[in-house]
């Protein structure tokens, strides 16, 4: 069996049974301590502007991604089978797909017992968008809209940079292509904001979150509707509404995922969103149905995992290159 199999199937299977610990010495929790200082650090040096921005995104990926890559090395040069181990929990460290799934059955379970508020405080959770306000059918939305946007950020990236990483540096390689993924996605969610204090200094964290999430966006897409013919969907709604729908949001990237799971639904995501700050006037994403119920949220949570799973799939073919 390929070893790039066997890394991602090991790192899925560790997700399943662990999911995503909450607790301080996580490594991406210490990677985000660790941003503050070297922010900290940048600023007080460089100043704050594009070219400080990049060294500190520069100094804090690579010095991640060669820190994954020396401990497979040296872990591979006591056993194989202990490289191979250890790869494949830096790469499960880097995928979240049991958190997005356990978000998503707190929001159904809630609703499932008629607990708007329970429901509104889970979805809290995940979205940063407004709550207080929102019905059953939009609670449920969020919800959706949360697992198919962060199915890109939370697995498929991972998946593919792991790929990309095993075609360069064979299994150490892989799991610094996934520990390169998130350690960007998490300097985009930490500096890449357009704000007085990140618009300079976070600009490329931004950008080139953009650029690393461009590829695995759109071949999510074709993985969801592939995983809509599994799941008796609609594949052909899925591409389409993909399609139609690929500029319709700020980020290059979050549509393609959004706009998939409303086609392959048969559902219509989208529209306005009441934020803290302000409002996101998006557009209406697909032409299905408008009242939503908490049994989408489980028609989605399936699509998720079909989807991820084919995208797997699909990594490890690139692997194979």
């Amino acid at each position: 069996m390929n070893e790039f199999i066997i890394l991602i199937v090991a790192a899925l299977l560790i997700d399943t049974v662990a999911g995503d610990p909450h607790s301080s010495l996580h490594p991406v929790a210490l990677f985000g301590q660790a941003a503050k200082q070297v922010e900290k650090f940048f600023r007080n040096s460089c100043g704050d502007n594009i070219i400080s921005g990049f060294c500190a995104w520069l100094t804090l990926t690579g010095t991640s991604s060669f820190v994954a890559w020396l401990t497979v090395v040296a872990a591979g040069k006591i056993s194989f089978y202990a490289g191979l181990a250890l790869a494949a929990i830096w790469i499960y460290f880097c995928i979240a797909l049991k958190s997005l799934l356990d978000h998503n059955n707190a929001v159904f379970t809630a609703l499932k017992r008629d607990k708007l508020n329970k429901a509104r405080y889970a979805l809290s959770m995940i979205v940063s968008r407004e709550v207080d306000t929102l019905d059953e059918s939009g609670i449920v939305r969020g919800g959706i809209e949360s697992i198919s946007e962060n199915l890109i950020d939370a697995v498929n990236s991972a998946l593919f940079w792991a790929a990309l990483g095993y075609i360069v540096g064979g299994v150490p390689g892989a799991a610094a292509g996934a520990v390169l993924l998130r350690t960007a996605n998490t300097l985009d969610a930490c500096w890449g904001y357009k704000n007085q204090r990140y618009l300079y200094f976070g600009r490329a964290a931004a950008r080139i979150d953009d650029i690393m999430h461009f590829v695995p966006a759109r071949l999510t897409l074709l993985c969801i509707a592939l995983a809509a013919w599994f799941t008796g969907n609609s594949p052909l709604q899925a591409l389409k509404c993909g399609i139609r729908h690929r500029k319709d949001h700020p980020s290059p990237n979050s549509a393609y995922g959004m706009t998939g799971f409303a086609g392959a639904l048969n559902i219509r995501l989208g529209g306005p969103v009441v934020y803290k700050d302000k409002t996101g006037d998006y557009p209406y994403w697909g032409r299905g149905r408008t009242r939503l119920n908490r049994m989408d949220l489980k028609r989605a949570a399936k699509l998720a995992i079909v989807s991820a799973l084919i995208f797997a799939a699909l990594a490890e073919g690139i692997s194979l290159l």
